[in-house]
């Protein structure tokens, strides 16, 4: 089932309501509670589809609850030259493996990054075929969508993928059920330091050691899709004080495939 059939439905049922309450069919005062009601309704399940942190339309990954020390870095929207690349250095020198959710697309364009990602040890995972919001499009677009991505994906690396991570990390029945029936976890974050809107490195930095604790997800950027313009200098200055300064407090980097394992 769509979301956005939901919340028309619910847009017309109110004003239905307001039109019985208007020519006497209802008693104004309940078509104006049904009414109300009703929108209400819409604008739960619609936070419900655009928050990352709950599973309502169905299973989503945020987290793992263990008591170990272990955290799991993610990157969206890449692969992104030179960007991509300057990451990878990073976490070459430090010896983390992350997962990196990348475009069908941008992979496409630069399959070689993608290689190399995957010989550096880091999980590769698909974000889409083309960064689109999910929500806003048909079933079949969706699942159409997702097969690009993933086929794209899966032919670079020689290797079947496990994780999604849908686009903004909205999502529906549908989008869960299509991503579901291709194989895949849905994955979201549990903290999320906005580097997309480049506040600042050390900003980046704060957000993450704010609210770091074992089993979370870091949603970060190494790309910029779909409009591939803006810079990822700042968070991959952030990413490599971000290491330090967790690995001093004890932590251990992981890829969401052992988080996930963390569960069992």
């Amino acid at each position: 089932m769509r979301i956005i059939y939901i919340l028309i439905f619910c847009s017309l049922l109110s004003v239905a309501l307001l039109w019985l309450g208007q020519y006497k069919k209802l008693t104004k005062r309940a078509a104006a509670c049904g009414a109300a009601l009703s929108m209400a309704l819409a604008g739960v399940l619609l936070l419900l589809a655009v928050l990352p942190g709950n599973s309502f339309y169905g299973k989503v990954l945020t987290h793992s609850d263990v008591q170990r020390k272990v955290i799991a870095l993610t990157f969206d929207d890449g692969p992104y030259p030179p960007y991509t690349q300057k990451l990878l250095k990073v976490l070459a020198e430090k010896h983390v493996h992350a997962t990196f959710f990348m475009v069908g697309e941008n992979a496409a364009k630069h399959p070689e990054l993608v290689r190399e990602m995957q010989s550096a040890g880091h999980l590769v995972a698909l974000h889409a075929g083309y960064h689109k919001d999910l929500l806003k499009l048909s079933t079949d677009e969706v699942r159409s969508n997702i097969a690009y991505g993933k086929s794209t994906l899966e032919g670079i690396t020689g290797t079947q993928l496990h994780f999604m991570r849908p686009p903004h990390g909205f999502k529906d029945w549908s989008v869960i059920s299509a991503i579901e029936d291709a194989g895949l976890l849905t994955t979201n974050w549990s903290i999320i330091p906005r580097d997309w809107t480049n506040p600042g490195a050390q900003v980046i930095t704060d957000r993450v050691l704010e609210k770091a604790e074992p089993g979370a997800i870091v949603l970060l950027h190494d790309g910029d899709s779909p409009k591939n313009k803006a810079p990822r200098e700042q968070t991959i200055e952030a990413v490599a004080t971000i290491i330090d300064k967790l690995r001093a407090q004890g932590y251990e980097f992981v890829t969401i495939e052992e988080l996930a394992k963390e569960n069992h």
